[in-house]
């Protein structure tokens, strides 16, 4: 079986996980520590409900050339959640900007989204209705 998981590069991966607990009530593990600057991270999982997000710390030891771009242009992340309201105002709340309210969807889903601290657009739905 083959599966992908993203793996976001940050400019603080502490603050980031911060905003993934916050947001999301992320469970955080596998943390590594940069070992010549053990404030930075190399690696880290963030389990959000059933799926697994990767992220560290960007720059030397990070392999990321670019830094974050000021528009939501480098990834954007798809979750679906049973609460997309709560985690949408979570989010806000943990320094995200709003990018599309939540909103009843044709099909009967939830569905909004934000731009987190990082420049990463995350999209908030729920699943359709049966």
């Amino acid at each position: 079986m083959s599966t992908v998981t993203p793996y976001v590069m940050v400019d603080s991966a502490r603050t980031y996980r911060e905003f993934l607990e916050n947001a999301f009530d992320a469970e955080i593990s596998n943390v590594v520590p940069l070992p010549e600057d053990p404030e930075r991270i190399i690696h880290a999982e963030a389990r959000i409900g059933g799926g697994v997000l990767f992220f560290a710390d960007s720059g030397a030891g990070g392999m990321r050339c670019l830094t974050s771009p000021d528009e939501p242009v480098h990834v954007q992340l798809w979750t679906t959640v049973p609460d997309p309201e709560t985690v949408f105002a979570r989010a806000v709340a943990a320094g995200a900007r709003p990018a599309m309210e939540i909103t009843a969807q044709e099909d009967g889903a939830r569905m909004g989204g934000f731009v987190d601290p990082f420049g990463t657009l995350w999209w908030l739905s729920t699943e359709s209705p049966a």
